[in-house]
């Protein structure tokens, strides 16, 4: 290590000891360092060795870039989780190594009027990678070349409350731990050691500098130095990542051919970039199959999980073992900054889950991040933030979806950025009306109504096809639908426990507003096939029911098969 080495050294080590104790105070200036550091590893994220130009660095930098950015993640995971528990005070940095960008608490005073403004800022919005030349991507930033598709954000600033912002998987110590002098045979996700086969399909290795190559067809037959290579052009080299995106785009046609009671026939066709390259290919098909797989039987959808793990682990690229037994993760990761996982929990089980959410939400519900923690057990605002985030997540992933605001209307996709905002506004007038409703504490039956106008918007979010009974959907929408029943028990009403699987026409005419939502299927599916506005009763037989809900049913039974969608 010479002197300038030794000193980049020592700053960068001042910077980590005095942004430690920063980011562990609550103050005005951890906000500002997290979400600057926030979007320094949302931009780092953007660089992986399978893309130009940083393909042709040599493989110990590109190692060592891996595990200062997997450094830098699990430092703002660790800042993240430090701001919610601690006052204030400094933490070594070996402590900050293992924690989570989520925002930091603010101070703010508890909201009190029956309704959110309807802001126009209300969509997504944040901050976005910076576009640079190719200079300025040999430190870190996103280079010339296909652009990468966004990842998702777990928490932390970005754009929608998180979403896709590039926030990474979770490196396991191995990827992320200091990297010896000199390329390591397995410093790098899917490379192999010397003698095995040679590199694997995706090893940066593997991804020769073209203008090398170039230099060593012209010299060995005659190269633009020379007559007979004079204008001669060198073919362009195969994407490593083209038979990988080629197998996933295989396994997705034929999950949808085999999977035709659950899923439609062919997705809608997405708006790629005719110039997108084979890493963008993966990252869009292998999170559609994982959001299609989630409205499958759970069987099933292990069965299809274990085989999309199987193709990327031919490819050289191998699911990590935390992300293929995470009951969380909805969507498994993929190495070398492909994709980043997505955990979306069924169970709200975390105390500290809710100071974890977006200020914004929290605002909404009329509480803070410091004050929802100390809410009672029986406030269900907290519920609310950690399922409100959750719906605007799964929103942004899955373009399938479809949402009834009014009652009136019927459900509309939320594929397009506008149909999105709209479901966020109206989101954010009931999660204020309903907040309000608790902390004003208003009458046991005026706390149910802005309840149970909150579930419609809230668990509301069905797919045209509805999805399996018992899938992770199915069991996702059982869970929003729970928060009403102790709310339901205060103003004399119950939720409706027999199984829609089982209702006939005299259910539909006592538990569900005439509205229902037209379904797909076959005449020996059940009649109802989802729910979009949670049912509720009266204890008493004799009251009458004021607080119904809404649900798909089947079509009108026609002669012969009815076409699958």
């Amino acid at each position: 290590m010479n002197g300038a080495d030794e000193g980049v050294s020592a700053w960068l080590g001042g910077f980590a000891e005095a942004a430690a104790v920063v980011l562990t105070t609550p103050s005005a200036c951890r906000d500002a360092m997290l979400g600057a550091l926030d979007r320094c590893w949302e931009d780092l994220q953007q660089v992986g060795g399978h893309r130009r130009p940083y393909a042709q660095d040599g493989a110990e930098v590109l190692a060592r870039f891996d595990a200062a950015r997997a450094a830098l993640q699990h430092a703002l995971r660790a800042a993240g989780a430090a701001g919610t528990v601690r006052a204030g005070g400094a933490v070594a940095a070996a402590d900050a190594a293992a924690g989570s960008g989520a925002p930091a608490p603010v101070e703010s005073a508890d909201r009190t009027d029956t309704a959110p403004p309807d802001r126009e800022d209300a969509g997504p919005a944040g901050p976005q990678p910076p576009v640079v030349d190719g200079a300025a991507a040999c430190a870190g930033a996103p280079g010339p070349g296909p652009a990468p598709v966004a990842q998702p954000s777990r928490g932390g600033a970005g754009p929608g409350f998180g979403a896709n912002a590039g926030s990474g998987q979770d490196l396991t110590p191995e990827q992320s731990a200091p990297v010896s002098s000199g390329p390591s045979a397995d410093a790098l996700p899917g490379a192999q050691p010397p003698g095995d086969g040679g590199p694997s399909p995706v090893d940066p290795a593997a991804a020769v500098d073209p203008t090398a190559s170039r230099g060593a067809t012209a010299a060995a037959a005659g190269g633009p130095e020379s007559p007979a290579g004079a204008g001669a052009q060198a073919e362009p080299e195969p994407d490593p990542l083209a038979g990988f995106a080629e197998a996933l785009e295989a396994l997705e046609t034929d999950l949808l051919a085999e999977q035709i009671r659950y899923l439609p026939r062919t997705p809608p066709a997405p708006a790629a970039d005719p110039g997108a390259g084979a890493a963008d290919r993966v990252a869009a098909t292998w999170q559609r199959v994982h959001m299609a797989l989630l409205r499958l039987p759970d069987t099933l959808r292990q069965e299809w999980r274990a085989r999309a793990d199987e193709a990327a682990a031919a490819a050289g690229l191998a699911v990590s073992a935390e992300d293929s037994t995470d009951p969380d993760v909805i969507v498994p990761g993929l190495p070398q900054g492909l994709y980043a996982a997505e955990r979306v929990p069924l169970a709200v089980t975390d105390p500290l889950a809710a100071a974890r959410v977006p200020e914004e939400i929290l605002l909404s519900l009329g509480t803070t991040p410091d004050a929802v923690t100390g809410l009672p057990a029986t406030d269900p605002r907290p519920a609310w933030a950690v399922r409100a985030e959750q719906a605007i997540r799964l929103v942004e992933l899955d373009p399938e979806l479809h949402v009834a605001v009014l009652v009136e209307e019927q459900p509309s996709v939320l594929a397009s950025p506008d149909a999105r905002l709209r479901y966020r506004r109206h989101l954010d007038r009931l999660l204020g009306s309903a907040g309000s409703s608790q902390a004003n504490r208003w009458p046991a039956d005026g706390r149910l109504g802005a309840a149970h106008n909150l579930d419609m918007v809230l668990g509301g979010l069905v797919h045209k096809r509805p999805a399996a009974p018992g899938s992770w959907w199915w069991q996702w929408r059982t869970g929003v639908s729970l928060i009403l029943a102790p709310l339901a028990e205060n103003a004399g009403y119950e939720l409706v426990t027999k199984p829609v699987k089982d209702w006939r026409k005299p259910h539909i005419d006592s538990y569900a507003v005439k509205e229902t939502v037209p379904g797909v299927g076959q005449a020996e599916e059940p009649l109802v096939q989802w729910v979009v506005w949670t049912p509720l009763k009266p204890k008493s037989f004799s009251a009458k029911n004021e607080r119904k809900g809404r649900v798909v049913i089947r079509p009108a039974t026609h002669y012969g098969r009815q076409a699958a969608p």
